[in-house]
């Protein structure tokens, strides 16, 4: 940054003894100023919930939720009293209309702006500073990552004298251009300064930042005298971090509020021309945009880490230029929803086959400490006719090891109402036993041909009506055994008296048990 004559340099500090962070801001007087957090933070408006991610025939269509706004309150807001952390504001519009998959929104309502339009074109990463053919340029440097957090160094900055290159997304219109190294035990995050086409960093100068990292790596100049960093190794992209030119878009499957869905193909383990999904983020509102880009990079970020047979593989992502795109196996059926509301008719076994499917991909979540948070039919896709994965990982939080829940502070964030627990409503807490509730209401769609939870009802009413035990009301085709793991297992209001994910999984399989045992001996 510039300021007047005097030339300014952010670099953090990252203390792994200690885990510190210290924050420095050197200028030619070594004055220290504060630098906000690099963190990936989510805009004021929100996106509209994720549609189904896959289908293979039928494009998939943004969805047309009537939206309720809910107001939490931080734990850190002593001003508010606890009991209203959730408030409703509702529209008479709201109350009028039959609502049919209405999602919260989790906003802090006195930070609520007007989004700017900007055109589909208008790129994330180029801002004033840093142009066009500066993005191209370092596109093709194997230490430039795009966007990558802070965070998200920690893995890669492994030995001294490492570094790389990235973006941080701050906000809208605070996306810096960092690098991000390792001296000693440390690692240190430093802020290019960009002006009148010249890349600085403290007293070193360049053209470009490919020229400028060339020099101090070949010259071994150190970076600030108080620092005395050397740049030695760069850290080149990862695994997972895609080429664009090893992609093929091949057909257009899918449409929603997040982007499209793209068939397409690349090379993978060996094998030429093998099908994949690839979903890319999309939109004409620029904040809206980085809401969107935010939750598909917390969605990579767990799908690297998860890998289980009934949670939808992926295969990588490419962040470095856009459009962003995010690749995965590709279903062969689509989305669940869909799927069992266009076929209709199935068997009472098949249909818990699926739920033990997804009761095992939840599990294995849980094992890892995710919470998903947004366990519904809509995210979970088909790849076979007796097999699902769950997917759809941009609402998922990691709890420590030995937490047991996790407090929504104010922040903006779309959820399925008709999904949520009597704790979350009241109190914005998400656990292991809150994806159990979700998981209930689950079994409740793919017993009752996957219609909408509480069709009927306004969001006043369910809210109200859940908070005191409301539970959707099953078919009279329900098995008993059913409607008993539903009603009196996953949706009872004290979560303690429900059951872990495994437990769960365990009386599925017995009902499933009987269930085949039961239908062979009505064939004989």
């Amino acid at each position: 940054m510039i300021n007047g004559s005097t030339t300014t340099v952010t670099c953090i500090s990252d203390d792994t003894d200690n885990n510190n962070k210290r924050e420095h801001s050197i200028e030619k007087n070594v004055d220290k100023d504060e630098r906000k957090d690099d963190v990936i933070t989510k805009k004021e408006d929100v996106i509209t919930k994720k549609e189904d991610l896959m289908t293979k025939k039928e494009d998939l269509m943004t969805r047309k939720d009537d939206m309720t706004t809910i107001t939490t309150t931080t734990k850190k807001d002593k001003s508010l009293k606890k009991d209203k952390s959730l408030k409703k504001t509702l529209s008479s519009n709201n109350e009028n209309k039959s609502q049919k998959s209405v999602f919260v929104q989790l906003k802090d309502s006195k930070n609520s702006k007007k989004n700017e339009l900007v055109p589909a074109s208008t790129p994330i990463l180029q801002t004033t500073e840093l142009s066009a053919s500066m993005l191209q340029q370092l596109e093709k440097e194997v230490w430039f990552h795009g966007i990558l957090s802070r965070d998200d160094t920690k893995d890669l900055l492994n030995n001294s004298g490492n570094f790389l290159v990235r973006i941080d997304m701050v906000n809208a219109k605070d996306r810096k251009l960092m690098l991000s190294c390792k001296w000693g035990t440390k690692r240190i995050h430093f802020v290019f300064d960009i002006k009148d086409k010249e890349v600085i960093l403290f007293e070193n100068k360049s053209s470009s930042i490919s020229t400028l990292i060339k020099m101090l790596v070949s010259k071994k100049i150190p970076l600030h005298p108080d620092f005395g960093v050397i740049l030695q190794h760069p850290v080149p992209r990862q695994p997972w971090e895609l080429n664009k030119s090893d992609i093929v878009l091949v057909k257009k499957i899918g449409q929603g509020s997040f982007g499209d869905v793209w068939k397409g193909t690349m090379t993978l383990n060996g094998k030429k021309d093998t099908f994949v999904a690839v979903k890319i983020p999309k939109t004409k509102n620029l904040d809206k945009y980085i809401a969107i880009v935010t939750e598909a990079l917390a969605e990579v970020k767990f799908m690297r880490i998860f890998e289980h047979e009934h949670i939808v593989q992926f295969y990588g992502a490419c962040f470095v230029s856009e459009p962003f795109l995010i690749v995965m196996e590709l279903s062969n059926y689509g989305c669940l929803q869909k799927y069992i509301r266009r076929k209709k008719k199935f068997q009472d076994k098949d249909l818990l086959k699926f739920a033990i499917d997804a009761s095992l991909g939840i599990g294995y979540i849980h094992s890892k400490f995710g919470v998903h948070r947004d366990i519904a039919s809509r995210n979970c896709l088909v790849f076979s006719k007796n097999k699902i994965k769950i997917s759809d990982f941009g609402q998922t939080i990691m709890l420590k090891e030995g937490e047991k829940e996790f407090k929504l502070d104010v922040r903006d964030s779309l959820l399925p109402l008709r999904w949520l627990s009597a704790e979350t409503i009241k109190s914005s807490i998400f656990s292991y036993k809150t994806d159990v509730y979700s998981f209930g209401i689950f079994l409740w769609e793919l017993f009752n041909n996957c219609k909408e939870p509480f069709e009927a009802m306004t969001v006043a009413d369910i809210i109200a009506g859940v908070k005191n035990g409301l539970k959707p009301k099953s078919a009279p085709t329900v098995p008993a055994s059913i409607v008993e793991i539903i009603e009196q297992k996953c949706l009872v209001l004290d979560p303690a008296k429900r059951p872990t994910m495994v437990e769960l999984t365990k009386m599925l399989k017995e009902i499933y048990t009987k269930m085949c045992k039961s239908s062979v001996g009505a064939k004989n």
